[in-house]
């Protein structure tokens, strides 16, 4: 697998993930209103968030690595 096809991979990981956030704060907001237990939906929505955090990292290291391969690459600035 390329770096490439690695950023594509982490970045549909991110939107993923970001899409399982707003979802899940949907469903807590629903119990909170029908005044129903909460507490296991809150606790999944912060391993989602725990987990987006990992994964936003992930992306932006590898974007870093891919600006460093690219930096690597361009010749010398003349001045």
């Amino acid at each position: 697998m390329t770096l490439a096809d690695d950023i594509e991979m982490v970045r549909g990981h991110v939107s993923l993930g970001r899409r399982h956030i707003a979802q899940q704060r949907e469903r807590v907001a629903v119990l909170e209103r029908l005044e129903l237990p909460a507490d296991k939906a809150l606790e999944l929505l912060d391993l989602f968030e725990r987990m987006q955090d990992l994964h936003e990292v992930h992306l932006s290291r590898l974007l870093a690595r891919a600006e460093d391969r690219k930096a690597a690459k361009m010749p010398p600035h003349i001045c």
